[in-house]
């Protein structure tokens, strides 16, 4: 316990100093406990794994399988029931008895899923660390540390701050996901009329807590944030993961392989899991050597296809664009427009400004990315045999200027900006 509570206060970020700043008090209030949480999960798990080690308490493989079955078809219904609250509660004039009886649907597919989660927990952290622990991974021996341990909840959601000039991620703070829309639109608005900051509160899609926090999202894409976060906690051991907050770039690099990681090791998992073949992932075009060096998507020849990637990339360039020459509500008045676009297409986000690609920039496999960070993991990728060798190669990093050296070491070219 006492070396839990050790590994909880180190993973305190430390690098985001918010004292006293205007975005620490326009929040203050809506603040994500995140020791009080940790302490109550790490109890509750470790005092459920006690319990099922004792002799009488009846545990199997086939009582696992149920609580993965049920997980699975629960995710679903929770899906369906939180649209329709959503539906309804946007309705101009919404049918509160309507309203009342579908939240109370969502409150006990929660309920139901709390009640089986410390057992799904336990039976898919063993496998995670199965699977680590193979020759095809190439990480870790028999001991896997830190422990797989992470919890199925609401993972906090982040407020995002960037100048208005420049897209550049100032701070991040966690912030209760149960916040109102009322409260985030306030504090969003507070920050941009009264202290010129571009800010956003925007989901997390899991945090590298401990136990981590993810979401209760369908298996393949649990398997995959589990593993991404787990990388993160097996990283804060080594130069690497201390430099997650010294500066944009190692905060990038951090993300942009937790990213690799979590998706290969969460593909092996579930094909283990679901017993099918496991299937590599794929290079995705956003790691590709031209993604982010002067495209032009006018000129492809699928004009008729729309791509997300490509507009959303092409949102940043024209955006950086117009920053550059000073034309700061111009460029907010096109990524409103490009917003609204994207509603044609069937891509609903609340709000794109700087803070938004400031946050999303972060992963170097996104199209909000002006970075070729994704280009050069993957192509370091391509060169060994295993993920683990990939990680064990990057993990002594502590600045960019020695992962750019690692690069040319390895013969992978470099990109520079003119």
């Amino acid at each position: 316990m006492l070396m839990a509570v050790l590994f909880v206060i180190w993973l305190i970020p430390v690098g985001d100093n918010r004292t006293g700043t205007v975005a620490k008090f326009a929040s203050l209030g809506h603040e994500y406990r995140l020791v009080s949480w940790e302490l109550e999960n790490v109890l509750g798990k470790w005092s459920h794994r006690l319990w099922t080690i004792l002799p009488w308490t009846p545990t199997s493989e086939a009582d696992r399988r149920a609580s993965l079955d049920r997980y699975i078809s629960l995710v679903e219904e929770y899906r369906l029931a939180d649209d329709l609250l959503d539906n309804i509660a946007s309705a101009i004039d919404p049918d509160i008895q309507l309203l009342n009886d579908t939240q109370r649907k969502v409150d006990q597919l929660v309920i139901e899923r709390d009640e089986i989660r410390d057992g799904l927990e336990e039976y898919l952290e063993q496998t995670i660390s199965e699977i680590v622990r193979t020759d095809d991974v190439g990480l870790v021996g028999s001991f896997v540390w830190p422990p797989v341990d992470f919890r199925i909840d609401s993972p906090p959601k982040l407020l995002v701050t960037s100048p208005r000039d420049e897209i550049r991620r100032v701070e991040g703070i966690l912030i209760d996901p149960d916040i109102s829309v009322e409260e985030t639109l306030r504090i969003e608005r507070e920050l941009a009329e009264l202290h010129g900051v571009s800010a956003l509160i925007i989901q997390t899609g899991g945090f590298a807590s401990f136990p981590s926090v993810v979401p209760m999202v369908d298996l393949q894409r649990l398997m995959n944030i589990a593993s991404h976060e787990w990388l993160h906690g097996y990283l804060i051991f080594y130069p690497l993961g201390r430099s997650y907050f010294s500066d944009g770039q190692m905060r990038s690099v951090n993300e942009t392989v937790s990213d690799l990681f979590g998706r290969e090791i969460g593909q092996r998992v579930y094909a283990k899991i679901m017993d099918q073949p496991y299937v590599a992932p794929v290079r995705p075009e956003t790691a590709s050597k031209n993604w982010n060096s002067g495209k032009d998507f006018e000129e492809k020849d699928n004009l008729d296809q729309f791509s997300f990637n490509q507009f959303m990339s092409e949102t940043r360039d024209r955006t950086d664009n117009l920053l550059l020459t000073g034309l700061i509500k111009e460029a907010e008045a096109y990524m409103e427009t490009r917003r609204t676009q994207l509603l044609d297409h069937g891509y609903s986000i609340r709000k794109i400004n700087q803070a938004y690609f400031a946050f999303h920039g972060t992963y170097g496999e996104s199209p909000s990315s002006a970075s070729p960070i994704a280009r050069y993991i993957w192509d370091l990728r391509e060169q060994v045999d295993t993920v683990g060798e990939l990680v064990k190669m990057l993990r002594g990093l502590k600045t960019y200027e020695q992962f750019e050296q690692l690069l040319v070491d390895r013969g992978v070219e470099l990109e520079h900006k003119s």
